[in-house]
């Protein structure tokens, strides 16, 4: 496995200045004022929260139309980059220790592959694809708290069928939200994919030897 990592950093290198234009979104500001990284990372280890991804890195081509969920081959996939970028999550969550509960897909490919490649399981759920009739059971997937201790993850599409108002995410890029019960929930961060290996301990100090400003 960590043969595959190492290998998947140089395609990361290759494809960084390629990924996906035309699935982008062209506007990437954010009205979410996030809390500082140690307290976003502490209030995560403590559970409670829905943590809602949109898929890691794909091609830029347009998939056909209508979709066939049961053909990958059919479907626009995650590419290297979103592997690594779909590993990447799934090490820093562990090494972290951040609890995970249910984790719950749009029944793409390419969203049920960010999810099992980043925490090894992953159920499908058209509620988070965005189905229209399913509205109601997508925002109370947002809304409800998860089980005490532990985190719920959606691994859907950058607007989160719309319950991200004007939030539309990057790939890989995740929303934690934070439950009120009801029908109600607060958007309390955006994190992009290489934010979570930073938040480990290591990462937060100069490497030795480095000289410190005056």
């Amino acid at each position: 496995m960590r043969g595959w990592w190492v290998a998947g950093l140089a395609a990361l290198a290759v494809l960084a200045s390629w990924t996906a234009g035309a699935q982008e979104h062209p506007v990437f500001n954010t009205k979410v004022e996030p809390p500082q990284a140690p307290v976003l990372r502490d209030m995560l280890l403590r559970g409670g929260y829905v943590i809602f991804f949109r898929h890691a890195a794909t091609p830029d081509y347009q998939e056909p139309s209508p979709v066939d969920f049961e053909r990958c081959d059919a479907q626009r996939n995650l590419n290297a980059l979103g592997r690594v970028q779909a590993f990447g999550i799934g090490e820093a969550f562990r090494e972290l220790g951040l609890p995970v509960g249910e984790v719950l897909a749009s029944p793409y490919c390419r969203t049920m592959d960010t999810a099992r490649v980043a925490f090894g399981r992953a159920t499908p759920d058209p509620a988070v694809r965005g189905d229209k009739e399913l509205t109601e059971q997508l925002r109370r997937l947002f809304a409800t708290p998860p089980a005490a201790g532990l985190n719920r993850v959606l691994v859907g599409h950058g607007g989160g069928a719309g319950m991200l108002g004007d939030e539309f995410l990057r790939e890989a890029e995740a929303m934690v939200v934070l439950p009120e019960g009801g029908d109600r929930f607060k958007m309390i961060a955006r994190v992009r994919a290489e934010s979570w290996a930073q938040w480990i301990e290591r990462h937060r100090q100069p490497p030795p030897g480095t000289p410190r400003a005056k």
